[in-house]
């Protein structure tokens, strides 16, 4: 009701009140009036039926017939009666006057000896029984016939008397419609009322709302008069009052909108006046702009240029033989200008960003090969300062996906190196996650994470800290170095390609960079073989660094290895132990040891004692640092360095747990390879570059690749010597005084058409704003090596376009991918308990007390073991089992006067097994040499002759 209308409100007011009283009034009289009907014709009915009882009393008792029919028909005379009958004292019918009914009395209807009314549908019948009076003659005249009538006083008979309902339902209906029409007569009496009342509140409300919406629409003018009482007066002087205000406030307004018309003119006309020096500002803007990037690009080539020469001399002084000072002095060189290069990379790939000219390649790549080659790449800073550098990758992350690997690589090595650059002590971990994948657009969205443990950043710090040549404070370039452009980039990068890039951090309590990546899946990624080889396979585990020992043990379990965990070497030496005598020895053990413990005797002795005397194959994990000087060198099986790598640690378990070997052949001893033979189908190379160091450097590049290149200083030059001669491969300089390279590269294709050869031109540029490799490729260039040259890069290219493998005169080596040595052929662990590898106690008892007889006969031991093992190889693949057995049974004999238990035992089941044609013989026969290597290994690694002299300085003291 609150949403009603004043008029609505009154209708309802008015109407709802009258309309229920009306009701209220008219059924009330209309039931009164009706039931006064019904009660009228129902005495008339009584009365008539006992006033005929009364005179039919004789006609009845002399059953006159003609006096009944006379007493009928003057009461039929009156209203409403529609028949009369007459019933004897045996309740038959005695008479009846009227309409025939259907509806005949019941016996029991009569039996009633009081008056009495039956009601059909159309009348009614009022019954009255007729009784023998006292004041009959004849029972005056018999007392005893009037003693018996009172008491018989049974009815002469009964008189029916029918009353029709005609007139009745008449006068009802006439009632129920007078009762209608004057409830209506209310309804639309107070209707017209209310209609009129309605109107009298509605008829000046509208008019306001009528004023009102000409004021709105600016009808100022306006003004309201209903004279609808004091109420609507005061409503109508304010609403004037108002109107006359406005008008007056318009009036104001328009002439201050003149004068700002006026105003805005003028300054139209300045502003117009700047527009014209604005465009002129715009294309000297525009012209510095381009000014700025040709600078650029100048600078980039001018500054390269140099460091070009720099830095490829320092890495050929460096393969020469040079006292370690000059090492050193050459290795900070190297390092300071790989800086220098660096920040100018930096403030390169920032010009590309702001000038929009960064576009971002679409290639299929492994997310995890890019996690590990940065990790790799940043390791030796960090192991440097005893850190723990730790990819975790998680099992959900997609591999293969589709971007930019290369700016992906660049934001992770700028965020990873930041890390370790601020951080002193503890650990960096880099986590790569799954936060959603959307299985219809076929895209995912990753979140990699690099968290550290260093100095951490404040609230204001972290504020400025995305902004362009912005540090944490002044002296963080001072202390660190860089030029604040690191994360500047990384933040543009990462938005380029349509992720985020954040960081949470707390002063005194590390950070965490974090950014995210949108990329789509790559479905033409290559099928990665199942690692399943390794499944089922148990490895113990000693590790220091808890998160990286959690990624290890993370990559173990995922191929399926049981990995039981170990915190010092004597709890590894015990377990162990322990599990060879349960005959489920381990297959590897996996020791890592950080920076200050790779001199550790205690590690020292833990490897000898696993490899020699449990015979089970260790691999080590060290940090990135030289450890060849150090007492853990050629002690373990196998060495990795950290972080580790996938492929490289599951190769070595490879080989360390079943002798695989993944590398194929690997790479041969170096007295091996300086026997190369003569390098066949040289190609014919010409280097064009104006700058002498550059060009200097280049040829003695490809002089140390066993390639007789010549040189260029200039386009002419280069084209004068392509006359006499075609090369096969041209390395171009692209800015040369006179012709430039793009014009000499025109030059010399066009001679290839004249001379149906094909020459790969290679551009040598330092340019780095533009999209130089698509540019290029226009321009007739088959591919780009940018500047500094690094001799990797070169024998790459060289190969890559001629087929040619690169070898290096002062290496001796063909400069391909390195792999790793094999060193030796590897036996699996000995997966339970065994018998001693030497005893000398025993020895010396066999030698009959005698130490220097032992310490002979265990020497002569020795000297025969080579022999003895070549014999016992080249035997068995012959099949000569009559020969082998004899040697077999020498050796065997020789082991009765040594102290080596192992060696004897299992002389003696071989030979046993020859004897007995034993379908174990292959079996034994790898136990006999394992046994023969463990003891020639024990003998190199082992002070054997001290340990026989101790026993005969005891003796003798």
């Amino acid at each position: 009701m609150r949403r009603w209308g004043i008029r609505k409100k009154v209708l309802v007011v008015t109407l709802v009140p009258t309309l229920i009283t009306t009701l209220i009034l008219g059924l009330f009289f209309t039931y009164s009036w009706v039931n006064n009907i019904e009660n009228l014709l129902k005495d008339r009915g009584e009365s008539l039926s006992r006033q005929l009882a009364a005179g039919s009393e004789y006609g009845l008792f002399t059953a006159n017939r003609s006096l009944l029919s006379s007493l009928s028909n003057a009461l039929l005379e009156e209203q409403d009666v529609r028949s009369i009958t007459f019933f004897d004292s045996d309740r038959r019918r005695l008479l009846h006057t009227g309409p025939n009914s259907s509806d005949n009395l019941d016996s029991k209807e009569l039996a009633k000896e009081q008056a009495s009314q039956i009601t059909r549908k159309a009348s009614t019948r009022f019954v009255n029984p007729v009784f023998l009076q006292d004041l009959m003659i004849q029972s005056m005249h018999d007392p005893d016939a009037r003693q018996s009538a009172f008491k018989q006083r049974e009815p002469l008979g009964w008189v029916a008397v029918e009353m029709s309902h005609i007139r009745t339902e008449k006068e009802t209906y006439k009632a129920l419609l007078i009762s209608l029409l004057l409830v209506l007569g209310g309804v639309l009496f107070s209707l017209l009322i209310a209609l009129r009342l309605s109107r009298a509140f509605t008829g000046p409300v509208l008019e306001l709302n009528e004023a009102v919406a000409k004021l709105k629409e600016g009808k100022l003018d306006t003004r309201i008069h209903t004279n609808a009482g004091p109420e609507f007066e005061q409503l109508e002087s304010g609403l004037n009052a108002m109107a006359e205000e406005l008008s007056k406030a318009q009036a104001e307004m328009q002439q201050n909108i003149d004068q700002a018309t006026e105003d805005l003119r003028e300054t139209l006309e300045t502003i117009e006046i700047q527009n014209i020096e604005l465009d002129f500002a715009r294309k000297e803007a525009l012209e510095a702009s381009r000014i700025k990037s040709e600078f650029l690009a100048n600078m980039s080539h001018e500054i390269r240029t140099p460091l070009n020469g720099i830095i490829g001399f320092t890495e050929l002084l460096l393969k020469s033989p040079i006292p370690r000072q000059q090492r050193d002095h050459l290795s900070t060189i190297r390092k300071s200008s790989e800086i220098l290069l660096t920040i100018i990379n930096d403030i390169l790939d920032f010009s590309k960003i702001e000038a929009g000219k960064l576009i971002l390649d679409r290639v299929p790549f492994q997310l995890r090969d890019i996690v590990e080659e940065v990790m790799v790449m940043l390791a030796p800073a960090a192991h440097g300062k005893n850190l723990d550098l730790v990819p975790l990758v998680y099992n959900d992350v997609p591999d293969n996906i589709t971007g930019d690997p290369l700016r992906v690589k660049q934001v992770i090595t700028n965020l990873v190196n930041n890390a370790i650059k601020f951080t002193q002590t503890g650990e960096v971990v880099l986590r790569a996650s799954l936060e959603d994948e959307d299985k219809e657009s076929n895209r995912v969205t990753l979140r990699l994470s690099i968290s550290d443990s260093g100095v951490g950043l404040s609230r204001a710090q972290q504020q400025s800290l995305f902004n362009a040549f912005s540090q944490a404070d002044a002296s963080t370039a001072r202390q660190y170095g860089g030029t604040g452009l690191g994360l500047a980039i990384s933040k543009r990068l990462v938005e380029e390609m349509g992720g985020e890039i954040g960081l949470e951090s707390e002063l005194g309590k590390g950070s965490t960079f974090w950014f995210t990546l949108t990329p789509e899946l790559s479905s033409g990624g290559e099928a990665v073989a199942p690692r399943d080889a390794l499944k089922g396979e148990r490895a113990i585990y000693l590790e220091h660094q808890k998160t990286c020992g959690l990624a290890v043990e993370h990559l173990l379990r995922d191929w399926g290895m049981t990995v039981d965990r170990v915190t010092c070497p004597s709890a590894m030496q015990e377990k162990i132990e322990e599990a060879q005598k349960s005959q489920l020895g381990y297959a590897v053990a996996i020791i890592g040891i950080t920076r200050h413990l790779l001199n550790s005797s205690q590690y020292c002795g833990l490897v000898r004692a696993i490899e020699i005397e449990r015979d089970c194959r260790t691999l080590l994990l060290t940090p990135t640092l030289e450890i060849h000087d150090t007492p853990l060198s050629g002690l373990a099986s196998g060495h990795l360095t950290k972080p580790i790598c996938r492929d490289a640690l599951y190769d070595e378990l490879l080989l360390l747990v079943h002798g695989i070997n993944t590398s194929g052949q690997g790479i041969a001893h170096q007295d091996q390879t300086a026997r190369l033979p003569a390098p066949v189908n040289v190609p014919r190379v010409l280097a064009v570059d104006d700058n002498e160091a550059n060009l200097k450097l280049v040829m003695t590049l490809l002089q140390d690749y066993q390639i007789d290149a010549d040189g260029a200083s200039s386009g002419f030059e280069a084209l004068s010597k392509s006359r006499h001669k075609a090369f096969d491969l041209v390395f171009m300089d692209l800015q040369m005084p006179g012709m430039d390279g793009v014009e000499t590269a025109a030059r010399i294709r066009e001679m290839d058409k004249s001379n149906n050869h094909r020459t790969a031109i290679i551009a040598l540029t330092a340019h780095a704003l533009a999209d130089e490799q698509e540019r290029l490729a226009r321009q007739g260039f088959d591919g780009y090596m940018p500047k500094p040259i690094s001799s990797v890069q070169l024998a790459d290219t060289i190969h890559e376009w001629t087929g040619y493998q690169c070898r290096s005169t002062s290496t001796g080596r063909i400069q391909v991918p390195e792999v790793r040595d094999t060193r030796r052929t590897l036996r699996p662990s000995t997966r339970q308990m065994q018998r001693d590898c030497v005893s000398v106690d025993e020895g010396i008892q066999l030698a009959a007390g005698k130490t220097d007889l032992a310490e002979e006969l265990f020497s002569m031991l020795l000297e025969q073991l080579p022999t003895d093992l070549d014999n016992i190889e080249r035997l068995w693949a012959s099949g000569d089992l009559e020969n082998l057995l004899e040697c077999v049974h020498k050796l065997h004999g020789a082991t009765r006067y040594c102290g080596v238990p192992e060696l004897r035992s299992a002389a003696n089941h071989l030979e046993t097994a020859l004897k007995c044609s034993a379908p174990d013989m292959e079996l034994q026969k790898n136990q006999l040499t394992s046994a023969i290597e463990r003891l020639q290994i024990w003998s190199e690694q082992t002070d054997w002759q001290q340990m026989f002299r101790g026993h005969h300085q005891q003796a003798d003291a």
